[in-house]
């Protein structure tokens, strides 16, 4: 796992009452949404007695395969956490996250890690340089839950190119660590969704190292070797209900930053 630089924006206003407030994006109602929840759970676990006015500014496409809502979730709770002067233990904090989602737990991280179990068991592997990417949305959500019964698992190879310790030597290789690297959910949703394949195919043309799928979809991404190819590859034209957005990796410590500024 791995953030970038691509992200939604939330900004917390004193309130006597929680409250949400959303632009750039149909989103659920409050019960349902994962900023409300986070901020509904840690409220709770705490016996907040302030409440507090959350504006949600989303950029990150929904059902993009790209962790928006997750990161969301475990933005506010760290988010809200400093905003009411709150001192939650990291384990507390850990164990909120797995209530709110798989994918949210490494979003309290950051960096580059290895999530294990349902993804919610997080460990730091070492940090990337910095890696420029481009990442496709091509214009349709994919359903979390049809991609994983569309998965048909077998072992993974032993080969070495499948082995977190190998993949932690070449580190420093950038891009070209990432060569030979694959994605399962590909063997379904690929051929189930030609607009992502086209995507995915797209970006191999524009001269990137590595392309794949993004978690269980739709949005792919494609590693570039200097920020000037990721650039170049991302003003190309492409299909009109497609979005496209040049990256780049984040170390831990750019991640808190960017994040608190």
């Amino acid at each position: 796992m791995q953030s970038i630089d691509l992200c939604d924006e939330l900004e917390f206003w004193p309130c006597r009452e929680l409250r949400l407030e959303c632009h750039g994006a149909e989103l659920l109602r409050n019960e349902d949404n994962l900023v409300w929840r986070a901020a509904r759970a840690l409220a709770k676990r705490v016996s907040a007695a302030e409440g507090a006015e959350i504006v949600l500014r989303k950029r990150i496409p929904l059902g993009s395969g790209l962790g928006g809502g997750s990161s969301n979730a475990a933005a506010t709770l760290l988010g809200l956490a400093r905003f009411w002067n709150l001192r939650v233990p990291a384990a507390e904090l850990q164990n909120l996250a797995c209530e709110l989602g798989s994918d949210a737990p490494f979003f309290l991280c950051g960096g580059t890690a290895l999530g294990t179990g349902r993804g919610e068991e997080i460990y730091p592997l070492p940090e990337l340089p910095p890696v420029f990417l481009v990442v496709v949305y091509p214009g349709i959500p994919v359903s979390t839950a049809a991609a994983y019964g569309s998965l048909s698992l077998t072992l993974t190879s032993p080969g070495s190119a499948n082995k977190i310790a190998s993949f932690c030597e070449r580190t420093q290789e950038g891009a070209g660590c990432l060569t030979g690297i694959f994605n399962d959910f590909e063997t379904s949703i690929l051929p189930a969704y030609p607009a992502i394949r086209e995507a995915k195919i797209l970006l191999e043309e524009r001269g990137a190292v590595a392309t794949l799928l993004s978690g269980s979809g739709s949005s792919v991404f494609g590693f570039f070797n200097d920020e000037e190819s990721a650039l170049a590859a991302s003003r190309g034209s492409v299909r009109e209900t497609w979005r496209v957005f040049p990256a780049k990796t984040l170390s831990r410590a750019e991640y808190f930053q960017r994040m608190f500024g």
